[in-house]
């Protein structure tokens, strides 16, 4: 029996990897801090340390091994540099968890695959994910350490409802209720990939053990492609409640807002298609089965199960309606 360990294990995706990983047969265990906000499965074993504490996590790893470590909250190499440390000759594959904003920007080519250069001057977020694949891969060539990277793109599930900025909370969602403005980029009409982490759950678990993706890289993502208009109106229509949407380009919404800004120019400011096609040669029954429009559905039952899940970002709050009352001065199309 496989034995898996996940760094974090309560996330966004890995908790869908998790329950995934049961559904395969594989002894799993979480290394975290038992903070996760979303309940686990009683078979899941759970060693509690700080990652960034080495001393205690060497102490709770003595004498343990794992066919697998996933590792999804390594964010800048010196985070990445630690586990290494605890993890080289424990683990017949460590698994990272990088981002598929590490891809060229501005993007050359539309259709984007793994040879798809990894350059971002924009996103210092998918500059620290670039350092740490190379340092990865340094690993891999010096020191013969069975690496694999995968590269998620926008993933979400239940909690996260996916906008151009801020997703883990219900801030953008509310607005919608409340019939306040709304901001996309552009006109709305560039087009992206959105994945539930269900169907990228499918995807890792193939790769988890897989001898063949050692020293490789892979993107996992749906392959229904969606315009941010289009994917804005299926929230609404999931809340039951029509968007009022305002525009305004990256550029300018990355000038009265850098932190929002990164991530647009970065990232979601441009038409992609992802090529999934080295995936599916090693995982050859790959495909995503959940549609946006059933996803977010899910999405929206879970926050109306429990009130208190409905979390409000006052700060993003205020720098949408700031960057909303600009768009209206802008006079952009509604």
């Amino acid at each position: 029996m496989m034995k898996i360990l996940f760094i974090g294990g309560t996330g966004n995706i890995s908790l869908s990897c998790t329950e995934s990983a049961l559904e395969a047969g594989f002894t799993v265990t979480h290394l975290n801090r038992g903070t996760g906000r979303r309940p686990v499965d009683a078979r899941v074993e759970t060693l509690r340390g700080d990652i960034r504490n080495p001393a205690r996590v060497a102490a709770l790893l003595e004498k343990r091994t794992f066919d697998v470590v996933a590792d999804f909250i390594s964010f800048v190499p010196d985070h990445l540099e630690g586990n290494l440390k605890l993890f080289t000759g424990k683990t017949g594959q460590y698994i990272f968890i990088s981002s598929a904003s590490v891809y060229r920007k501005p993007v050359a080519y539309y259709v984007i695959t793994e040879s798809t250069p990894a350059h971002n001057p924009y996103w210092e977020y998918s500059q620290n994910k670039i350092a740490c694949e190379n340092l990865l891969f340094s690993a891999w060539r010096e020191r013969a350490l069975p690496a694999t990277v995968i590269r998620p793109s926008h993933t979400y599930a239940n909690g996260y409802l996916p906008f151009p900025y801020g997703s883990p909370d219900f801030t953008v969602a509310d607005r919608i209720l409340k019939g306040k403005e709304i901001l996309l980029h552009g006109d709305g009409q560039s087009l992206w990939t959105l994945t539930h982490a269900d169907d990228f759950a499918r995807g890792f678990i193939g790769l988890c053990g897989h001898p063949a993706a050692l020293g490789e890289t892979f993107h996992i993502t749906g392959d229904e492609v969606l315009s941010w208009r289009v994917i804005a109106e299926t929230v609404g229509e999931a809340l039951g409640r029509e968007p009022r949407i305002v525009y305004l380009t990256s550029e300018e919404i990355a000038a009265h807002s850098p932190e929002l800004g990164a991530g647009l120019l970065g990232d979601k400011a441009y038409s992609v298609i992802f090529d999934n096609s080295k995936l599916k040669r090693l995982v050859p029954g790959f495909r995503a089965i959940v549609p946006f429009h059933q996803g977010v559905r899910r999405c929206v039952d879970w926050f109306n199960q429990e009130p208190s899940r409905k979390v409000i970002d006052t700060e993003l709050n205020m720098t949408l309606d700031r960057l909303c009352a600009l768009a209206r001065t802008e006079r952009r199309p509604s």
